[in-house]
């Protein structure tokens, strides 16, 4: 089928874009074939890191621009324990926190008893306690909270880590965007889980949403649930 004048005219903008970032990251490899000091050698792989995760972000919106559905969740609702589901994927994830000396708090003692899919709810919160530790410093605390509120279950998740800009607040829910903010401890980083994140609340028919003091003032992210 032969795409419309509008479809081409987006592709052509797309391939101009991806055949951009390609050419940035061939430059990059190009670089590598000399001896290069450290302070170049960060800077190039910022660089390379950079065109790396803008190309997948042109990739997601052309996507988006197309219509193009995907990953599509059909939740299977029961009855969930929040607070012990919570607890126990704390506990499965003990190793990320024990590696950085990382404290995590837990204050589940509202009663939450929800009907939700507990595989998608689980994926969620191990997202959100994951990222929690791989913004925040070694030696610090985060702090997971359950609050209870009339017809809404809240879980927020706490941490004083990198913080995030106003810009980075703005997107930090896109796929594959580029933030400012960095792991603390050279940890990979996908740029695509909050973004999954925030779709799995919304199949849950919740909300997931994000405040910061700004950055290295840390950051809480907040899911809310209906009860």
């Amino acid at each position: 089928m032969k795409a419309s004048a509008a479809q081409a005219d987006r592709l052509h903008g797309f391939s101009h874009d991806l055949r951009n970032r390609l050419i940035g990251l061939q430059q990059v490899l190009e670089r590598f074939k000399d001896e290069l000091g450290p302070e170049e050698r960060d800077e190039l792989l910022l660089y390379g890191e950079q065109q790396y995760f803008k190309a997948l972000r042109e990739v997601e919106k052309l996507m988006d621009d197309l219509g193009v559905a995907r990953g599509i969740i059909r939740p299977e609702p029961q009855q969930v324990d929040l607070p012990a589901l919570v607890a126990e994927r704390a506990e499965l994830l003990r190793f990320r926190y024990e590696r950085k000396d990382q404290r995590l708090i837990l204050d589940l003692n509202a009663r939450a008893p929800i009907s939700s899919d507990p595989r998608v709810l689980a994926d969620l919160v191990d997202a959100l306690l994951s990222n929690a530790s791989k913004f925040s410093p070694t030696g610090s605390t985060i702090e997971v909270r359950l609050l209870s509120q009339a017809d809404r279950c809240i879980l927020e998740v706490e941490d004083h880590g990198v913080g995030l800009s106003a810009g980075d607040l703005a997107r930090v829910f896109e796929r594959f965007t580029w933030l400012d903010s960095r792991p603390t401890a050279g940890e990979s980083q996908g740029r695509g889980t909050l973004a999954r994140a925030a779709i799995w609340a919304l199949a849950l028919h919740g909300t997931l949403s994000a405040t910061s003091p700004g950055v290295g003032q840390g950051c809480t992210f907040r899911l809310e649930l209906p009860g």
